[in-house]
């Protein structure tokens, strides 16, 4: 009985309801969107690091996240290599630098610039001929999803790294994010003319640990072995600290919550305003089941009923938008943006207190009407 007339309520007036559909799943849409770009700027901030086989990394003491992070000397990895339970250590530089491409007239464009020793453990074996043609001397491998502000990715093509020249001798399998428009690996050597610094100078160490060994273990003995100027991280460690990092302390995470956060407002403001005019239209039906002996919470249950009719019927179209959205941007800018299923229950959650948030303060109305004053 009663959600039957919750329907009958949301049915007899089609255009209102649809006007007021449309506007709730684009509240709804806005939030995916907005959190969907909060993840993505999660997994994107480390590419990096998901794209190297490791199971411990050594930093500079002064580490901070991926953009900041300071050099240390690279004896610590010689160091590292006597330690119990390390089977391997490879040297990984990272620095910010700009790709030119003499075939477009521009003046250089982000590139995440990745200095390795080439070691192939590191990285999975379908990537492992990308480092081969790296031995010889400023030859780069470029990333398959950069920019096409990049050019075309053509092998043997001339192209400068911070004004160095360097050769396209391979492509490799990266994701790209916010921090650049693209990735370039290049050799220790190459990466020391290109940067014109110390070869002491490392950014990250990384260790694999011998088979059977615990990293946790191997870290502990690290952490004694080596001296306090360096820090010793498992991967996990290191992905979540870079996540938090970017998600809560880099503007572009803090925009894109305050952006959910608005959409939020904007569709509970829009199912309020729907609810409260459709109890004002309905004042004197309400009143008059108070009046033959319905309860208060019975009424309430028709209003917040209704409510989650509209809340569940904006959710779906927002929900297959959004998929189709992501893989548009996807497509466009080569940016890992996917549905999951804890993503589409948060959402669901937020829509659901939208929901409730809406019917209680649009419901007070029919808790303050009298029966008598209304006939």
């Amino acid at each position: 009985m009663r959600i039957c007339l919750a329907w009958h309520n949301t049915l007899q007036n089609r255009k209102r309801s649809l006007a007021a559909l449309a506007g709730i799943t684009f509240a709804v849409l806005l939030v995916f969107m907005q959190l969907g770009f909060l993840q993505t700027a999660k997994t994107s901030s480390t590419v990096v690091y998901n794209y190297f086989q490791f199971d411990l990394i050594i930093t500079s003491a002064r580490f901070e996240s991926l953009e900041s992070a300071n050099a240390f000397d690279s004896a610590r990895l010689l160091q590292a290599r006597v330690v119990p339970g390390v089977a391997d250590v490879a040297t990984l530089n990272y620095r910010r630098a700009r790709w030119r491409d003499p075939e477009n007239d521009n003046r250089g464009i982000g590139c995440m610039l990745m200095a390795y020793d080439l070691n192939p453990a590191f990285v999975a074996p379908s990537e492992r001929a990308a480092l081969l043609p790296l031995a010889t001397r400023d030859v780069v491998s470029l990333g398959r999803n950069s920019h096409p502000d990049y050019g075309s990715k053509r092998l043997g093509k001339a192209a400068s790294l911070q004004r160095w020249p360097v050769t396209i001798g391979s492509l490799f399998d990266m994701g790209v994010g916010f921090q650049a428009e693209g990735a370039a690996l290049v050799s220790l050597d190459t990466g020391q003319s290109i940067w014109r610094g110390s070869s002491r100078d490392t950014t990250y160490g990384l260790v694999q640990v011998t088979p059977g060994a615990d990293p946790l273990v191997v870290r502990r003995a690290l952490v004694e072995a080596l001296p306090r100027d360096v820090l010793v991280f498992t991967k996990q460690e290191l992905v979540t600290r870079e996540r938090d990092y970017y998600v809560n302390v880099k503007p572009i995470g803090i925009m894109f919550r305050t952006g959910a956060f608005v959409a939020f407002c904007v569709g509970g403001v829009i199912l309020y305003q729907v609810l409260a005019s459709e109890i004002s239209n309905r004042l004197r039906e309400l009143a008059t089941l108070k009046a033959v002996g319905f309860s208060v919470w019975y009424v309430y249950g028709v209003g917040i009923q209704q409510a989650v009719i509209f809340a569940a019927l904006s959710y779906v179209p927002a929900f297959l938008f959004s998929l189709v959205t992501f893989r548009l941007v996807e497509w466009a800018s080569h940016i890992p943006m996917y549905m999951t299923w804890q993503l589409g229950l948060f959402v669901l959650g937020l829509s659901v207190a939208m929901t409730s948030i809406s019917s209680v303060l649009a419901l007070q109305k029919v808790k303050r009407a009298d029966p008598a004053d209304l006939f």
